[in-house]
């Protein structure tokens, strides 16, 4: 009897233990995370390949940029998908903390928000059929031109559009493949950040060239709110940014996406 109750007393003494271990390890870890800042950023499932979204895993040059940012400031990162239209109310929702979509720094936007050191830079430019009669945006004249809603883009191809009395049918899209409504003739041209543009007609061999106008220079930014907190975070990516582009970590990672360096402005 004095045996069995022995074996019952240590057995009743290591699943104790074991408990407390268990549960010891998993406070620790719990407080491992809860250490970390959470950042939410909102992108694009469909914005290749600067964000996209493939097999239910978010790719992309900027995904790849904001892990690295992560890594660098011990964030604990979480990617909030939306279309790129709907992030900027997100953003000033609270829903993110910051939007990764090639965003552009304007004056506008410089008032209402922090942002990052740049991280890329780029034109935006007009982009016809390969078998079009298209030499110059004059011979766009009334013709119908898709860029995406709510962005740079929009904005900068209405001010051209009035600039140079084009009289253009501008088409607005969000989510959707500009590339592919040019090349089945829904829209005689698109505009669209060149670097965006001239990937996906390379790595889809699609019949569409350049007009080479290049209207408009963009510097792409992180944006905050401000407020205290997005003070903060602003200058930690500008910091993890730097970093990135003095070890050419950037660049690389440019070059894996684009197959150029986009990375730095333009001389």
């Amino acid at each position: 009897m004095k045996m069995k109750r022995i074996i019952v007393l240590l057995l009743i003494c290591t699943l104790a233990f074991g408990l407390t271990a268990c549960g010891t390890n998993e406070t620790t870890n719990q407080s491992k995370n809860e250490g970390k800042r959470k950042v939410v950023v909102g992108t694009s499932a469909s914005y290749i390949p600067w964000a996209f979204q493939e097999n239910d895993e978010v790719k992309g040059f900027e995904i790849d940029v904001w892990k690295e940012i992560a890594k660098r400031n011990d964030y604990d990162l979480e990617f909030k998908l939306g279309q790129f239209s709907g992030l900027v109310g997100m953003l000033d929702a609270g829903d993110i903390d910051t939007v990764a979509h090639q965003m552009s720094i304007t004056p506008e936007r410089e008032e209402k928000y922090y942002f990052s050191e740049p991280y890329a830079y780029s034109y935006y430019d007009l982009f016809v059929a390969e078998d079009s009669n298209y030499k110059t945006k004059e011979d766009l004249r009334g013709k119908k031109v898709g860029c995406w809603l709510g962005g740079n883009g929009e904005a900068t191809l209405r001010q051209i559009n009035e600039e140079y009395d084009l009289g253009l049918d501008i088409v607005t899209y969000d989510g959707v493949s500009i590339e592919e409504e040019l090349m089945i003739g829904r829209i005689d041209a698109l505009w669209q950040g060149e670097i965006k543009t001239k990937t996906v007609i390379e790595e889809n061999d699609l019949a569409i060239r350049q007009l080479n106008e290049k209207l408009t220079y963009e510097i792409n930014a992180y944006p905050f709110r401000k407020d205290e907190e997005g003070e903060k975070l602003a200058k930690e990516v500008t910091e993890a940014i730097k970093s990135m582009r003095e070890d050419g970590t950037l660049k690389k990672l440019s070059e894996k996406w684009f197959n150029i360096d986009t990375t730095q402005p333009e001389e």
